[in-house]
């Protein structure tokens, strides 16, 4: 077993080097899978075939015509995104970018704190155009402040999206993680749900930049509290029902 886990570990160290040997950043399109080492290296050979036919071959029709038809890159987007995400990095070029470097180069986002109340909207607005043309739509909970909006959308500049062909990106401002989240005050899962930060810090949690516009009540712990044990007590009735309802294992089912 131990000169197996060897003989694995040392595949794999071999198959990333084809990659190195060809000039292909594997990290482009590729995600380890750290805990099952032996899925890894068959992935890493499918894909290390695909990269020798594309080198044979240099072109999606003549590979498709051979049975090459869906690239196995990471992530998967849809078969034409993944083609044209596969082909840029067979030829070196990035598969994903920086929203910021995508912009025309004349334009500079400013920065939120050199944004006065009166250039505020205008600058959002302008901001919000540019995603647009990049086919970035954007969707956020209702009455949050625009300034908010704005500091969301200059950070989320400096992060990296897959290149696609057609379509887009949605941002919502949702990351899953309310005690974080600039949205919170505003968001009925945000004001509905107790995490373990708010029971640690005895109130609703809340980021700086959302403290300059409104504050957490001294009674916002309880009041989460008991929206957390409503939510609770729904998600256990709902379980019951289903298994209520759930046919056993004996009985026979109607086709």
């Amino acid at each position: 077993m131990h000169n197996q886990n060897i003989d694995i570990l040392l595949e794999n160290q071999t198959l990333k080097n084809e990659f190195v040997i060809r000039n292909l950043d594997l990290s482009q399109v590729f995600f380890s899978i750290q805990d099952d080492l032996e899925r890894e290296n068959m992935c890493l050979r499918d894909l290390l075939e695909w990269a020798d036919k594309y080198i044979e071959c240099g072109d999606r029709k003549k590979m498709e015509a051979d049975g090459y038809l869906f690239p196995p890159i990471h992530p998967g987007i849809s078969p034409d995104d993944d083609w044209y995400r596969f082909e840029r990095w067979m030829k070196g070029l990035p598969v994903r970018m920086k929203l910021k470097d995508r912009f025309p180069s004349d334009y500079n986002p400013i920065k939120p704190e050199d944004l006065n109340d009166e250039k505020l909207m205008p600058e959002l607005q302008k901001l919000i155009d540019h995603l647009d043309k990049l086919g970035m739509g954007l969707s956020f909970v209702n009455d949050v402040p625009p300034r908010l909006v704005y500091w969301h959308l200059y950070e989320i500049l400096e992060e990296e999206f897959e290149l696609l062909t057609e379509g887009g990106w949605h941002l919502d401002g949702c990351s899953g993680y309310c005690p974080g989240c600039f949205q919170r005050p505003w968001c009925e899962s945000g004001t509905s749900c107790c995490w373990s930060e708010d029971e640690k810090a005895g109130e609703m949690v809340l980021i700086d930049s959302v403290k300059e516009f409104v504050s957490a009540s001294p009674v916002s712990l309880s009041v989460l509290q008991k929206c957390q044990a409503e939510e609770d007590k729904e998600f256990e009735e709902f379980e019951k029902r289903l298994k209520d309802t759930a046919p056993d294992d004996g009985d026979e089912l109607p086709f």
